[in-house]
């Protein structure tokens, strides 16, 4: 076997069994890195209760594919590795999403008692019942405890009353502000431009793809060659420079919330605006704005899927 072919192998994950290929992440946030090292990058974050497919496993870490595709290794701690029957057994029940950004899980329903975990927007939890002001639920490792119904709902009645308009995607985005900067963060802990685009979306049940350069290359494109005026709310500004050889080299993404103002993650989740004579004028980012894309209209297009459409939150055959 040359050494090309053994190279090109090196890139391909491997899953490590037959029967052992899944996993779900059972802490509120998981750090996902770049290489098999606790020093490595952060590359991204995987909420709990979500689907990873597990590929191989270097020292304490795991090497994993998120929902969206993207590659990177999490801490053998974070993780339930599951066989495909266990998994199909987790994606079948149902479950319990925390709706507020931050909050805690119980492990009896008093929420002066123990907490059992911490909680972030978008964590799912199995249902078990319910106890008083409380849902009973259970996390992929087996752990259990109760999440006040005030800070959750069931995820079918909360997937049912996504209504994804112009004004929600800008009201939404517009709760973040004020988060840190986190470079690859996808939780309202702390959140990179791309992560904080993610997360407004994921706010309506829409999984988009991990890093600005990707997500630039998705949904309906917005002619700004002669300037703003077909842009909506809602739509993502992408930001960077042209190659020599003419093609865009994507570095930051923004949402735009009208007037010629964009919201996004720069230190912290802040309001700047395409206008010279505006006091919030982002000169830098002005000048190197790209493209525009709209997921408005565009969900279920290549990169843009529902929750329940992504093959990993699907019963697996």
């Amino acid at each position: 076997m040359n050494k090309l072919i053994l190279f090109l192998m090196m890139l391909v994950p491997t899953v490590a069994s037959a029967q052992d290929g899944y996993g779900v992440i059972h802490v509120s946030v998981a750090d996902a890195r770049e290489e098999a090292d606790y020093a490595a990058e952060m590359g991204t974050q995987v909420l709990l209760g979500h689907p990873v497919r597990v590929y191989e496993k270097a020292d304490d870490l795991w090497r994993v594919e998120t929902p969206e595709g993207y590659i990177a290794w999490v801490m053998n701690g974070t993780l339930t590795r599951l066989d495909k029957a266990a998994f199909n057994a987790w994606t079948a029940a149902p479950k319990v999403i925390f709706t507020d950004d931050y909050g805690f899980a119980y492990e009896t329903p008093n929420k002066n008692g123990q907490r059992a975990s911490d909680l972030v927007f978008g964590d799912l939890l199995k249902y078990e019942g319910k106890s008083g002001p409380f849902y009973k639920v259970s996390y992929p490792d087996g752990r259990q405890g109760y999440v006040l119904k005030t800070q959750s709902k069931p995820f079918a009645d909360w997937q049912a009353g996504i209504q994804l308009t112009e004004e929600s995607i800008v009201q939404t985005a517009l709760t973040l502000k004020g988060i840190p900067y986190v470079w690859g963060g996808t939780s309202p802990k702390g959140l990179d431009c791309s992560g904080f685009a993610k997360t407004v979306f994921l706010k309506h049940g829409i999984i988009l793809q991990r890093n600005a350069s990707q997500q630039a290359q998705n949904g309906t494109v917005v002619d700004i060659s002669a300037g703003y005026d077909n842009l909506r709310p809602g739509d993502l500004l992408f930001f960077g420079k042209k190659t020599e050889d003419g093609q865009d080299k994507v570095r930051h993404v923004a949402i735009y919330i009208g007037d010629k103002e964009f919201i996004h993650a720069s230190g912290y989740i802040r309001i700047n605006s395409l206008d010279p004579a505006s006091p919030a004028y982002d000169g830098h980012n002005t000048a190197e704005l790209l493209r525009a894309r709209r997921v408005l209209g565009a969900v279920g297009t290549e990169g843009i899927w529902k929750i329940n459409d992504n093959p990993l939150y699907k019963i697996q055959e």
